[in-house]
């Protein structure tokens, strides 16, 4: 190749590193044939947010080249001899996913996807069956076995391959983040799914309890006490009746309680 073919060739690939690529969700030269519907589509999100049912990108065998517009099956580079191009920086031809920008991103055999921030940011739980943040494995973590497998409890929507990031809370039941923080931002704190505090409530119970305290129950009810259940710890424990403390399934429990003496 003679020196202005060189330099041709080098001023159309710093056009193409200019040239705005991919869709908003991934920047990639390709896009899919989806076997599914045998439509056209930058990405499986594209794809979804357009259609009414789901596409997996592993079962994708053909793309095209956004470059040349040569139709070939799924590999890193372009097959056409005059163009070469690669389709993403980030190549996994097991997930079938490219991406020009870098986000740290490795595939984890285990969870059988791609994931971003870096493979020693991260060791995978076997019982979780999930990649989580290696300080967790310092800390120590509550297991919940395939616990990623499960949707959101708020959106609904998937966990496992979701682009969102997830919050874990004590309880280790995966939330969106975005989901968790629309939860605090409504004032709840408990897990959906366990009803655990997903905050650290310690300030709010001191204050409950000195409410409780400020607010003397009337004689008749001094000395009954009602069985409750802990959300927390899931422990069964026995507290004094209180106004300010107990709902209405605890104060029917008084009730009952009370006649039950009386009958006595």
């Amino acid at each position: 190749m003679g020196r202005l073919q060189m330099n041709a060739l080098y001023r159309r690939m710093a056009d193409i590193n200019e040239k705005a690529i991919g869709c908003v969700h991934y920047k990639r030269r390709a896009k899919f044939v989806t076997p599914c519907c045998k439509k056209i589509y930058s990405c499986r999100y594209c794809h979804d947010e357009n259609e009414e049912h789901y596409f997996n990108r592993k079962t994708v065998s053909e793309l095209i080249c956004t470059e040349c517009n040569t139709r070939q099956k799924v590999q890193a580079n372009c097959c056409n001899p005059e163009c070469g191009v690669r389709f993403g920086k980030y190549t996994c031809l097991i997930c079938n996913l490219f991406d020009d920008e870098d986000k740290s991103q490795f595939h984890c055999y285990l969870c059988g996807i791609c994931r971003v921030g870096g493979r020693g940011r991260f060791f995978h739980c076997k019982v979780c069956n999930m990649c989580l943040p290696m300080q967790l494995k310092v800390v120590g973590h509550r297991c919940v076995e395939n616990v990623s497998r499960s949707n959101c409890p708020v959106c609904l929507e998937d966990i496992h391959t979701s682009r969102i990031p997830c919050h874990i809370p004590a309880c280790s039941h995966l939330i969106h983040k975005t989901c968790f923080e629309e939860l605090l931002s409504s004032g709840h704190y408990a897990c959906p799914t366990c009803q655990s505090s997903m905050l650290d409530m310690k300030q709010l119970w001191e204050y409950l309890d000195s409410e409780i305290l400020a607010t003397p129950m009337p004689k008749e009810y001094e000395n009954y006490f009602v069985d409750i259940l802990c959300k927390d710890c899931h422990k069964p424990s026995t507290s004094s009746s209180s106004s300010e403390g107990n709902d209405s399934a605890t104060k029917s429990s008084v009730e009952n309680n009370r006649k039950n003496n009386d009958e006595a």
